[in-house]
């Protein structure tokens, strides 16, 4: 069953995604509604699990890790939970998710360079449960990771 939202629900969740910093007061200016009302969308969204975290992001690149891959690895059957701890403890490994496919986990990793990349895909291989792996090397970021506009569709069709 999808969750219950109503356009004001899109409204506060497209101001926090466009600019988390700004706070619940200036989102309440913004709308024309009471500070307590957005509060109350903000607790919601919280408790549904669609605002899920109010963390900054970050870019690897500019902290001088310009290398980013997406590496399949093909689990030994039964050691997911034991992969995913020894992935874990792997600085460059910023994303894992397990996958329906040719692959059982789909990891995002990222390396100052080509050199540090090949580094890194062999700390993922000596990995305990870690059967084999293949790798798509980025060459440029042409879509960065958003939300915004799948926001702006959900109010758009709440509207109507």
């Amino acid at each position: 069953m999808a969750p219950a939202f109503e356009p004001l629900d899109m409204a506060v969740l497209r101001l926090i995604a466009e600019e988390p910093r700004a706070g619940v007061r200036e989102y309440a200016r913004r709308l024309g509604v009471a500070r307590a009302t957005v509060q109350a969308r903000v607790d919601k969204l919280q408790r549904m699990g669609v605002l899920i975290s109010w963390r900054p992001q970050f870019d690897p690149a500019a902290m001088g890790y310009g290398g980013l891959a997406y590496v399949r690895l093909h689990l030994a059957q039964g050691r997911l939970e034991q992969t995913l701890d020894g992935l874990s403890r792997i600085p460059e490994v910023i994303e894992a998710n397990a996958v329906a496919g040719d692959a059982d986990l789909l990891c995002r990793v990222v390396a100052k360079d080509n050199a540090g990349l090949e580094e890194v895909l062999h700390q993922i291989i000596a990995v305990d449960g870690v059967e084999r792996t293949s790798t798509e090397v980025v060459l440029s970021r042409r879509l960065m990771p958003r939300i915004s506009p799948l926001i702006q569709k959900m109010h758009d069709e709440l509207r109507r």
